[in-house]
């Protein structure tokens, strides 16, 4: 029950903040307007997961949650950052990583609420290659390269929820590739 309160209150926050920015006038520089303008400041969060397969071993599923800041230099050209933690699930122990990304993106308006915004994005894991799986150790692939291209649905100014497909190539003595289906949900000012 407690949690249903906290999502109650987190929501009524999100709505407040959304209405408190449209009535301060969210239009022209500095950050306002319509999402990829030059200025806004985008906090998100990426969530992506698995039930099928990737070639880190035989059919470990993962959930990847991943909040982010990302910065418009100009006009819908994006650079960022986020903190990674990704957990593996399969027959043996569950184990957990960490990591830290940069990023580069270019937002698409495809209509008024809708966009697409492609990423390539560089990841360094950290201590990735000394915690265990079913087979020992996890691969020694501590950079990850990855392409995400999630279609944004812009709710309200200020507020979007998205997915798309990301393609994840580990690098490093075995090469690790990973694809899947991943969500993000962010805001802007």
């Amino acid at each position: 029950m407690k949690t249903h309160q906290w999502m109650a209150v987190a929501a009524g926050v999100m709505v407040a903040t959304s209405a408190s920015a449209q009535s301060e006038g969210g239009g022209g520089g500095g950050g306002g307007g319509s999402f990829g303008n030059a200025g806004q400041i985008v906090v998100s969060s990426d969530a992506s997961g698995s039930l099928g397969y990737t070639t880190e071993g035989p059919g470990i599923g993962y959930l990847t949650i991943e909040p982010s800041v990302d910065y418009f230099l100009k006009e819908n050209l994006s650079i960022g950052s986020s903190i990674r933690l990704r957990v593996l699930f399969g027959e043996g122990d569950t184990v957990a990583a960490f990591g830290i990304s940069a990023r580069v993106g270019y937002n698409i308006a495809l209509t008024d609420k809708i966009s697409v915004w492609p990423k390539g994005v560089v990841t360094l894991d950290v201590g990735d290659n000394i915690l265990g799986t079913q087979e020992g150790t996890l691969f020694a692939s501590t950079v990850i390269l990855e392409g995400y291209a999630p279609f944004l649905y812009h709710v309200t100014p200020h507020f979007f929820l998205g997915a798309g497909p990301r393609l994840a190539v580990g690098l490093g003595d075995d090469v690790d590739v990973t694809f899947g289906v991943a969500t993000t949900i962010g805001g802007y000012f």
